[in-house]
């Protein structure tokens, strides 16, 4: 049965929102973390090796806003905290003879192997499995090999995973898969049975399931279907829109790379006195646009899809007339090197298409169709300081930017993610996610995931700096309020 709770909150923008929802309707706000029905057993590795062992009562506090925690007490409710990730004194699942399954879902991210290679040698390594006893398998191809398990499972061992550290990509695939071809509810529920077929036929005791908030949301009802089994989510997306994460693994990466490609292109329009527009990720959310444009500081105009949601039709045409004003004032301001860069969130066009009826050049625009007429558009109506056209080109760095291998910073953080989700794997977690949220690992129940997508708070403070830093003109949406 897939059941649990989600509030309606149109479109999510910060976990605060949910929060400030749940203390004015006087809802205690649940975060315990489900356990699977097995006895308990002493830990057989030491603190010395694994680091002070964490309680089962350590908590820390969901939000630091001292104000929230005072509401939360007026209507005499709990103030929310997550469980601490950490190695624990007592364990549910034997470590020598246990069998785990990884699999990788969603879209391709840095950090993927890193990832995979920290669960592999915290079990094989640090717990000792005995193999021969207990195992721990890759899954080919994503819900689709969960599918088919018996056909898609390699062991996995140190010396393997080790060999992809410095690779980008998946050895283990990343497939987009509807069960039957199929999509919604019903299909979601005929693959969960499924999957719980294969895994107890298989005799698999955790699984870990690395994606993003679509994949985690299935994880959730995999876990639910599957109570003697620890089922463990290790959120995945670049896009950094996973509620209860306060940065996903590889989204680091991302900006760097995505950086890289923007200082490059600016000389390639700079050079070549041309406008180029680069389309980053960001399919909901503007996280890697924003941050990009932000880091690079070369960028004229940064168009992100949280923006248009908050715009009716006739706001986002007047806004898209604005900005390209803008460009116009950008390339007659250098009379002898007319050039502009223009970064747009993937997500924009199908923002704009949602309104229904916005044309561009009498266009109308979808989805699949945006940088296009944007292009278009721009290239009809920007004139030089001279007279002149300027040239427009675009260019779409995706498989550039999310197949690289890891930079340092997402080794570390995924070496602890995938470290932390053992931990508490074998000691009987399941149904959660394992988060590094503020500024501590936690468990975070898994139906939490499915309140929303983050997204960019086109008021807020960062996306202010983001405006600042190109100069472009404010929307109706980020207009304050008298």
């Amino acid at each position: 049965m897939l059941k649990g709770r989600v509030i309606d909150l149109g479109r999510i923008t910060s976990e605060r929102q949910i929060l400030q929802s749940h203390v004015s309707k006087g809802d205690k706000f649940d975060t315990e973390v489900a356990t699977v029905n097995k006895e308990t057993l002493k830990n057989p590795v030491s603190q010395e090796i694994l680091g002070l062992f964490r309680q089962p009562s350590a908590c820390t506090a969901v939000i630091g806003d001292m104000k929230l925690h005072r509401d939360f007490e007026e209507k005499n409710l709990e103030i929310p905290s997550f469980l601490e990730a950490g190695p624990r004194e007592t364990l549910r699942h034997n470590p020598h003879g246990v069998r785990a399954a990884i699999v990788t879902t969603g879209g391709l991210a840095p950090g993927l192997h890193c990832v995979i290679h920290s669960i592999v040698k915290r079990h094989c390594d640090t717990y000792q499995i005995a193999h021969g006893h207990g195992k721990v398998f890759g899954v080919y191809n994503s819900f689709r090999g969960l599918c088919n398990l018996a056909d898609n499972l390699v062991e996995l061992h140190p010396e393997i995973t080790e060999e992809w550290l410095d690779q980008g990509g998946s050895k283990l695939g990343i497939v987009r898969y509807y069960h039957g071809d199929k999509q919604g509810p019903k299909a979601i529920r005929e693959m969960v049975k499924v999957i719980t077929k294969n895994l107890k036929h298989n005799n698999i005791d955790i699984l870990y399931v690395i994606g993003g908030d679509g994949t985690l949301k299935v994880t959730h009802y995999i876990a639910q279907s599957n109570p003697t089994r620890s089922v463990v989510g290790i959120p995945k997306t670049m896009d950094n829109d996973v509620l209860w994460v306060w940065q996903s693994f590889g989204f680091d990466t991302a900006v760097e790379q995505a950086t890289r490609v923007i200082n490059t292109l600016r000389s390639e329009a700079e050079a070549t006195r041309r406008i180029g527009i680069i389309e980053l990720f960001g399919a909901d959310s503007g996280f890697v646009a924003a941050n990009a444009a932000l880091a690079s500081g070369h960028v004229d105009l940064v168009l992100i899809p949280e923006v248009f949601y908050l715009l009716k039709e006739d706001q986002a045409r007047k806004y898209l007339d604005a900005v390209v004003n803008h460009i116009r004032e950008t390339i007659q301001s250098a009379p002898h090197n007319p050039h502009a860069v223009i970064v747009v969130a993937e997500g924009v066009g199908l923002a704009l298409e949602k309104k229904g009826g916005v044309r561009l050049l009498r266009a109308k625009v979808r989805k699949d169709n945006f940088v296009k007429l944007f292009s278009a558009l721009i290239e009809k109506r920007v004139l030089d300081a001279h007279g002149q056209s300027v040239p427009v080109f675009d260019n779409k760095p995706r498989h550039y930017i999310r197949s690289l291998p890891a930079n340092p910073h997402d080794q570390i953080y995924c070496e602890r993610l995938g470290a932390l989700a053992v931990d508490n794997a074998l000691a009987g977690y399941t149904d959660f996610m394992i988060s590094q949220w503020l500024t501590e690992f936690v468990l975070v129940p898994l139906r939490l995931v499915g309140l929303g997508q983050k997204s960019i708070p086109v008021n807020g403070m960062f996306w202010k700096q983001v405006v600042s830093s190109t100069g472009q003109p404010l929307s109706p949406a980020e207009q304050p309020v008298h």
